[in-house]
């Protein structure tokens, strides 16, 4: 898994702004839902170029602290170049499953997009409850559905299409793995908190023209680049061609280019005092 996510760390580097924008809305919620303030320790699992851990840096101030966290140390280098200019941000190499830190050591677990991608997802949740205060709130942001996100979805099921099979497969965790508000819930409940919510915030996703959409989405989303990566030249155009032709049956035209329908899920919950 570390090397797969590290294999795209250059290219989220690059766009790592753009989906601080697009998740923008989400990433607010999920601030909100855990109550970050002034003072408090966060920890940002799974944090990629660590958009969601820097937004929070801003609320904890000076006063309080935030670490980084992702199990590809290139994504790590990435959040701290990032990060560089705020003495109250660290960052560390560990997975989400097995976290480097005491018991009862932060006010805040947060994981932006990181969840679904864990061989198990509960035992994820349970060691962000070990981390945790007494009191204090673990947020996790996931895709919804695919047919809520036809910028992602388009895209895998054109891979699909291609081969006649589903992609990813069924049995491996993708984007879409934790899409169901249900599932969320009995999932941070299992893992040991208490007034757990779910709430759906849009992620639209905009782009110059549908070209730029094919052009970016595969970058980011590590198991597809590797996909495409392995194909042979002929196979990818034609990949391109049916993902281009099932976007322009979605997307929206917009004054800087087009626009489609996204959706993610933001789940918190309490560890009980």
């Amino acid at each position: 898994m570390s090397e797969m996510w590290d294999s795209v760390a250059e290219n989220w580097q690059r766009n790592a702004d753009f989906v601080d924008r697009q998740m923008a809305d989400a990433t607010e919620a999920l601030l909100s839902a855990v109550e970050v303030g002034p003072g408090d320790a966060v920890l940002d699992l799974a944090c990629g170029p660590g958009g969601a851990g820097l937004a929070a840096a801003a609320l904890v101030g000076d006063s309080g602290r935030v670490v980084l966290a992702d199990v590809a140390p290139s994504m790590v280098e990435v959040a701290a170049e990032r990060a560089a200019a705020l003495p109250q941000v660290s960052t560390a190499v560990f997975d989400l499953a097995s976290i480097d830190a005491p018991d009862e050591s932060f006010d805040a677990v947060i994981c932006r997009h990181g969840l679904m991608f864990a061989e198990s997802p509960v035992e994820g949740v349970r060691e962000a409850a070990r981390v945790l205060r007494p009191g204090g709130r673990y947020g996790a942001i996931t895709w919804d559905s695919r047919a809520a996100n036809p910028w992602l979805g388009l895209i895998l099921d054109a891979v699909g299409e291609q081969f006649g099979v589903p992609f990813p497969p069924p049995t491996v965790p993708s984007p879409f793995s934790l899409d169901d508000h249900d599932q969320l819930r009995s999932l941070l409940a299992e893992g040991g908190f208490h007034d757990v919510s779910v709430q759906a915030v849009a992620t639209t996703m905009p782009a110059e023209s549908l070209e730029a959409w094919w052009q970016r989405v595969p970058q980011l989303a590590g198991p597809l680049a590797d996909a495409l990566a392995g194909m042979e030249p002929d196979v990818r155009n034609e990949i391109r061609e049916r993902a281009l032709q099932a976007g322009a049956s979605v997307a929206r035209t917009t004054e800087g280019g087009i626009e489609m329908d996204g959706s993610a899920l933001v789940a918190s919950g309490l560890r009980p005092s």
